[in-house]
C-alpha cells in the first residue's frame, strides 16, 4: 500500500509541475483580465471542483480528485509563502525584544501532574466526573 499512495503522490506532483510550467506560475500570481487575489481564486477553484463532484450523476472521475487535491496543494504553498512573507515583514519592522515575535508563544503544559488535581478542577467547572 506504500508504494500505491507513493506513486499516486507522485502522479499529482508531477501534474502540478506540468501544469505549472504550462502556466508560468499563474496559479500564484493576480489574473490578467480579473484582479483577483491568488489566495481567493484557488479556494473559488476548489470550491468549484467540490461542486461538480457533489454534482455528479455519474462516478467520480480520477481526473476529478487529482484537481481537487492539486488544488488543495497549491493552496497549503500559497498560505506557507503567505505566511513566510509576513513573519519576514512583522520581524523587519518591529524591535524584537528577548527574541520574541507576534508569532512566538508559549505553551502552558503541566510537566507534572496529580490525578486528584484533575479531579479537583472538574469539580470546579461543575464537570461531572
Amino acid at each position: 500500500m506504500q508504494e500505491k499512495i507513493r506513486k499516486k503522490c507522485d502522479e499529482i506532483r508531477d501534474l502540478l509541475l506540468e501544469k505549472n510550467s504550462s502556466y508560468g506560475n499563474s496559479v500564484f500570481e493576480r489574473g490578467i483580465l480579473f484582479d483577483v487575489d491568488p489566495l481567493y481564486a484557488i479556494q473559488a477553484r476548489i470550491n468549484d471542483k467540490l461542486n461538480r463532484i457533489k454534482n455528479k450523476t455519474t462516478y467520480i472521475s480520477e481526473n476529478d480528485l487529482m484537481d481537487v487535491t492539486g488544488y488543495f496543494i497549491l493552496l497549503q504553498v500559497l498560505r506557507e509563502d503567505m505566511d513566510k512573507k509576513l513573519e519576514e515583514s512583522i520581524k523587519g519592522s518591529e524591535v524584537i525584544e528577548n527574541g520574541e515575535t507576534p508569532f512566538s508563544y508559549t505553551w502552558n503544559v503541566k510537566t507534572k501532574f496529580d490525578v486528584a488535581d484533575i479531579e479537583k478542577e472538574d469539580e470546579e467547572e461543575g464537570t461531572p466526573v
